[in-house]
């Protein structure tokens, strides 16, 4: 069955230490989340963090769990280009799985382009303030170690409607509109929608709405159809007269029957471009998170040659996608739709095959119907290609005797 999370925060909002909070409550690893965080101050200069703890709080009769930083931070402005760095540095020395770093990256991007986009900089150059601190990259870092200890980066994530709160907001730049310039810029031109709430005052931090923006698909009226294993309270510092100041995170699976969702269809044309070019973009765009690309031939204008490169990826890495088309093939444009689709859901699991005497493990994507039977059954090929090395044979023979014996022990149809 497909994974499912749920992202409430239709009563408080959603702020980075809340997130990491629930997503700890539900079971997320809290020493490595820890350990994570620790590992932040090491390429922030001026920056130091004495305790990380998750704490269990009572508050307006939620039992939940609080985060617990103490942490100082004598620089109080930092580029972009130095916060992007230490994210870097910090990945690199945690070595923490590709999805996770490209959450990472996308979440922290999300904030250096809309305070770029507002102060008319570039995002290098862009000076942060609040979002430059020590705070910001332990949120950012440590969502991502716990979203991929619970598996999420392979779940379908939506969110409920988001509360920004009411009144008006005190920086660095002055007093301003709540909710912060750089949320609505974070959230311009994707499917979640915003409301203010029960409070006057900040709900929603910059850095919870990138870190929503990009784990999370679009925001959804009311919960889609979900078995119920895991949920997870995420408590803020912040005490409110009349609600709990909480992130609830629901986990659990779809039901098994076809699903229907929403994914990103992006193209573009491109007719003066190499066929090593074209396959190195397939290579970029995959590793960038792509769910499938093809590149399609035909004519174009003046009967030149030309290709149709067609990608489609989850909502929220729309923009990822987009940095790799402009960057690797040079097109001025892009067309985006978002598209549904009705998919059958799918796990991995693994399968003993037996290949010129030895046995070997196997990992398969199956499907199945609303009735529980296995209706596809799909070695990865990579697997394939390890097996046919070991025993030096050609991989598509490799490949009928391990599709073969699959086929029998899992009875796909």
């Amino acid at each position: 069955m497909a994974k499912l999370a749920v992202i409430d925060c239709q009563v408080a909002g959603i702020a980075g230490d809340m997130l990491m909070s629930a997503l700890v409550d539900a079971g997320a690893d809290r020493k490595k989340v820890a350990d994570a965080i620790f590992a932040c101050q090491k390429f922030l200069k001026g920056s130091k963090i004495t305790k990380v703890s998750f704490d269990k709080i009572t508050t307006h009769g939620f039992y939940a769990t609080q985060l617990a930083l103490v942490c100082k931070d004598s620089v109080h402005e930092r580029k972009g280009a130095e916060m992007t760095g230490a994210l870097e540095k910090t990945c690199d020395l945690l070595g923490i799985s590709g999805k996770a770093r490209r959450f990472a990256e996308s979440s922290l991007k999300s904030i250096i382009s809309a305070e770029a986009t507002i102060h008319g900089e570039s995002p290098d150059s862009v000076h942060l303030h609040e979002a430059s601190s020590i705070d910001t990259l332990a949120d950012i870092v440590g969502c991502a170690v716990a979203l991929d200890d619970l598996g999420l980066f392979d779940a379908q994530v939506y969110s409920t409607k988001i509360a920004v709160g009411a009144g008006t907001l005190k920086f660095s730049h002055g007093k301003v509109p709540n909710p912060a310039d750089a949320v609505l810029h974070i959230f311009k031109g994707r499917q979640f929608v915003l409301e203010g709430g029960q409070a006057k005052d900040e709900l929603a931090t910059p850095t919870g709405s990138a870190l929503l923006a990009n784990i999370a698909q679009k925001s959804v009226d009311s919960y889609p159809p979900i078995t119920v294993e895991k949920i997870g309270y995420g408590a803020g510092c912040k005490k409110f007269a009349g609600f709990a100041n909480l992130v609830r995170v629901t986990i659990g699976t779809a039901p098994a029957a076809a699903e229907k969702d929403t994914v990103c269809l992006v193209e573009t044309n491109v007719d003066d471009v190499t066929g090593e070019t074209l396959g190195n973009l397939i290579e970029k765009l995959t590793e960038a998170g792509a769910k499938d690309v093809t590149v399609l031939t035909g004519t174009g204008k003046k009967g030149r040659p030309s290709h149709l490169v067609r990608v489609i990826c989850d909502n929220r890495l729309q923009d990822a996608m987009l940095d790799v088309l402009f960057g690797e093939t040079g097109t001025l444009g892009a067309r985006i739709q978002q598209v549904e689709r009705v998919v059958l859901p799918r796990e991995i699991i693994t399968v003993p095959v037996k290949i010129a005497g030895s046995t070997f493990n196997v990992h398969v994507k199956v499907a199945k119907d609303a009735a529980g039977n296995i209706r596809g059954a799909k070695p990865e090929f990579e697997d394939i290609k390890i097996i046919a090395a070991r025993c030096g044979m050609p991989a598509r023979r490799v490949a009928e005797l391990v599709g073969a014996q699959v086929a029998q022990k899992t009875g796909a149809t």
